[in-house]
């Protein structure tokens, strides 16, 4: 029988129990397909973070009973508990669909009964099943289509055996990054005050040291994980020396103290405007990025609860 089952985690390394339990969920029948990675916000229960979901569908010989007494043993191995409705766990498994079979015991119901009001599920099963009945005679395609709100984000890449990406979404906030460097040019050239006090000269010039040493430091302790894109090298580790002891971001940091500085020096208030404008930039592009290391390394929250400045040490 055709069956789709529901992965969660937001507990730990949340991208290992879901491959994990990709390989355990093999056991109980033949994986056909494997959606794409999701992140969520939780929906109901405390408060607590982020999930991974994905939908698998298997082929089983084994009845919903014994399917579910399956999925419970592998949510054990992964350490999960129920101590709280609704609270974070490092492994969620639910039985979605069971073919066209209805189940309503105590302890079972198939179709799930809230799967048809939660996106983070239809998502992922329109993709790999999107003709599922998920209650009251409707597909997953059509209970989709009639859901509002609940906003969910989809990794780009094979999650299974390489760290998922933001795709196309990576490469554009590095192309709008250069656009901005375009218009700070310009402002560069056809602003600026010919004869600037010297007060301005001082003030730019610390500035810009200061950046030059922020980011040359960072630099160096990145060596070749160094990117413009928001997520991790492939095969790179997490760095969190150096001047990413002080600062999450220092890279960041010192393209806009360097801006800023060079706006200053050259008493050119809209470009140091711009400059100043850029912390808001790459304060954005930066919370992608954390969200992508905090997928590749299981470690980085820990690394964030302990370096709290984001763009520039002792500041913000």
């Amino acid at each position: 029988m055709r069956a789709a089952v529901a992965l969660g985690s937001n507990v730990g390394d949340r991208l290992g129990h879901l491959r994990r339990a990709v390989d355990a969920l093999a056991e109980l029948g033949r994986v056909e397909a494997v959606s794409s990675l999701y992140e969520t916000e939780p929906v109901g229960g405390p408060e607590q973070g982020p999930y991974l979901n994905a939908v698998v569908v298997l082929d089983t010989v084994l009845d919903p009973a014994e399917l579910l007494a399956g999925l419970h043993r592998i949510e054990a191995a992964a350490g999960r508990t129920r101590e709280v409705r609704w609270g974070p766990r490092t492994l969620d498994l639910d039985l979605v669909v069971y073919g066209d079979r209805v189940v309503d015991h105590e302890d079972l119901q198939v179709p799930h009964p809230r799967a048809a009001e939660r996106r983070f599920v239809l998502e992922p099963l329109v993709e790999v099943w999107p003709e599922a009945t998920v209650g009251e005679g409707r597909t997953a395609r059509e209970a989709l289509s009639a859901l509002q709100g609940q906003r969910v984000f989809r990794w780009s890449g094979d999650w299974r055996s390489e760290t998922p990406s933001l795709g196309w979404r990576g490469y554009a906030w590095v192309a709008a990054q250069f656009v901005l460097f375009a218009v700070f040019a310009v402002l560069m050239v056809v602003g600026g005050d010919p004869a600037p006090p010297q007060w301005t000269r001082v003030v730019g010039g610390v500035l810009v040291a200061a950046a030059v040493a922020l980011g040359g430091s960072a630099a160096l302790v990145l060596g070749r994980a160094l990117t413009p894109l928001p997520q991790p090298r492939p095969g790179a580790g997490l760095v969190a020396h150096g001047a990413y002891r002080l600062v999450r971001h220092p890279i960041y940091g010192a393209v806009v103290l360097g801006l800023v500085g060079l706006a200053v020096w050259d008493a050119n208030p809209a470009a140091a405007l711009l400059g100043a404008a850029m912390a808001v930039f790459f304060r954005l592009k930066s919370a992608h990025e954390e969200a992508n290391l905090a997928l590749a390394y299981p470690e980085y929250e820990d690394y964030r609860a302990r370096v709290r400045r984001r763009i520039i040490p002792w500041v913000w």
